[in-house]
């Protein structure tokens, strides 16, 4: 039997906290299949950091922190957000049609996973070492890999909305890590 993420989305609004009241995300992801389904990703723990030969990361998810810690969660979502280049008049494409951010969303639904990955043009303000807000204008997104129960309900996607992130280099380590054990 297949199970539907959907069904899970009570537990995908879970919050939980990293002890900042500034981090805040308005992002959706808008199916564009015949269903036209809306995933909310109403995450709280939402933290940026340096990257690696990038503008700077955002990692976000729903899942409470203990949980992503020890590894014992059946329900959520993660999303990492890489910003590969910050926009700047004269210098760079000013268009939504330009790829400025990549997406990787790990859905997690009953102990069953879906990640789905992407790209699209972001607007991007503050620094990692500050803290960072990203407005995401229609990035597109698809499944990439299912375990086999897993039931997309999104592919193809766009992503959009604003996400207002705060600096925690350890909190974004944890929550790579657990994405690493996920999707080993």
């Amino acid at each position: 039997m297949k199970h539907k993420f959907f069904l899970a989305l009570p537990l995908l609004l879970s919050a939980c906290s990293t002890g900042s009241s500034i981090q805040n995300s308005s992002l959706e992801v808008h199916s564009m299949g015949l269903d036209r389904a809306i995933l909310y990703a109403d995450c709280t723990t939402i933290v940026c950091t340096d990257g690696f030969a990038n503008d700077g990361d955002i990692w976000m998810t729903d899942i409470p922190m203990d949980q992503i810690i020890s590894g014992d969660f059946d329900n959520g979502q993660i999303i990492h957000l890489q910003v590969l280049w910050t926009p700047v008049a004269g210098k760079t494409p000013l268009a939504s049609t330009s790829t400025n951010v990549t997406i990787k969303h790990i859905i997690i639904s009953d102990g069953v996973v879906g990640v789905y990955g992407g790209g699209g043009y972001c607007w991007k303000y503050g620094n990692p070492k500050d803290g960072m807000q990203l407005a995401i204008e229609e990035a597109t997104v698809s499944i990439k890999e299912q375990q086999a129960q897993f039931d997309d309900l999104l592919s193809p996607a766009t992503m959009v909305g604003t996400i207002t992130s705060v600096p925690n280099r350890e909190i974004a380590k944890q929550i790579a890590y657990a994405v690493d054990r996920i999707i080993q």
